[in-house]
């Protein structure tokens, strides 16, 4: 029976597997260990408050709008330390904020407080300097997690996968992830992410595609690099359950491949949220994220929940939801919803 490190060193390789074909081998390798440091520094707080930071506005979307990677991957973290009771809140920009309510609701999640930052000088939302008040005061949290989140790169503006300007679609988030001394937790699928500064910009820029235009110096404390950035929820979810038997059964509930499944279908059903990358130029609302269809990534989310089934208490606890799926025709890449 594989020991709890070693099941989440697992976890860490099967979310960091390179299933984009981007050439993030290089990136996840870098930061190996950063899961089981991330996972302990929230099973040992004795109070963890965390706050979760998402969101990524693709322009080019048809129509245009948040990408599919980051809300869902949010909505699992806030659904698991939610059930385990830990206080949570989201902050998106007002850009995003549709699909990520969307994607909220659709996981019975309304109540978890939505902090929505206003894009540009005239857009709906609150100043930033509100919501960093609100993430201070009047206990500050313990964690930020900043999940499939742009970053400025070392220009200091936030560029997409192909090196484009997006400042005119981005809230300066990385100010609210760097303002105040909790433990930041970074996750990213390509270095252009809040903290990717953790990464050697030189690897950044000789591993990926445009990787020294993009690369944000935002660092983290603790920084994870995953093929799809969804799929590093599960994982974080499932090292705590391994980390924490008492909190398993509820974790392990919010990381099975029918519940990730729900929150994209709530994404893109109702958020009308858009997915490009290798399935749909331009990015469009289907069942899928950076163009990895739903048929691919089920079977990596229900790899990470056999490895906690199989680790938990040495296999003896029994949590098999991750064994049903879904009917055929909800996996059918659909549009016009």
């Amino acid at each position: 029976m594989p020991t709890i490190g070693r099941a989440i060193a697992e976890l860490e390789t099967v979310c960091g597997h390179d299933i984009q074909q981007r050439n993030i081998g290089p990136l996840a390798a870098y930061l190996r260990g950063s899961l089981a440091a991330a996972a302990s520094s929230i099973a040992a707080h004795p109070h963890p408050r965390i706050g979760i930071i998402t969101g990524f506005y693709l322009a080019h979307g048809e129509p245009p709008n948040c990408e599919t990677d980051g809300p869902p991957g949010a909505a699992m973290l806030a659904a698991g330390f939610s059930a385990v009771g830990i206080d949570c809140r989201i902050a998106t920009d007002s850009l995003n904020a549709p699909v990520m309510r969307a994607t909220l609701a659709g996981a019975g999640l309304a109540g978890i407080p939505l902090d929505v930052v206003a894009v540009g000088a005239a857009g709906e939302g609150a100043a930033l300097e509100t919501v960093s008040a609100a993430w201070r005061e009047p206990a500050a949290l313990s964690h930020v997690i900043a999940i499939e989140r742009c970053g400025p790169a070392g220009d200091g503006r936030p560029r997409n996968a192909m090196g484009k300007d997006i400042s005119a679609y981005h809230a300066p988030l990385d100010r609210l992830f760097q303002a105040a001394p909790w433990t930041t937790i970074g996750i990213g699928d390509l270095g252009n992410e809040l903290g990717m500064g953790r990464l050697p910009p030189a690897l950044v820029a000789a591993s990926v595609l445009n990787g020294g235009t993009v690369w944000c110096p935002v660092a983290a404390d603790h920084a994870m690099v995953a093929g799809v950035s969804n799929l590093a929820a599960a994982a974080l979810l499932g090292a705590l359950a391994l980390l924490k038997p008492l909190w398993a059964s509820r974790l392990m509930d919010r990381m099975t491949p029918r519940f990730a499944f729900q929150l994209l279908q709530a994404a893109v059903r109702d958020g009308r949220a858009v997915s490009g990358g290798r399935m749909a130029s331009p990015p469009r609302p289907i069942l899928a994220v950076d163009g990895i269809p739903w048929a691919q990534l089920e079977p990596v989310y229900r790899r990470l929940y056999d490895i906690c089934d199989a680790a938990v208490a040495g296999g003896s606890l029994r949590y098999r939801p991750s064994r049903e799926r879904a009917p055929a025709a909800e996996y059918a890449l659909r549009r016009g919803w």
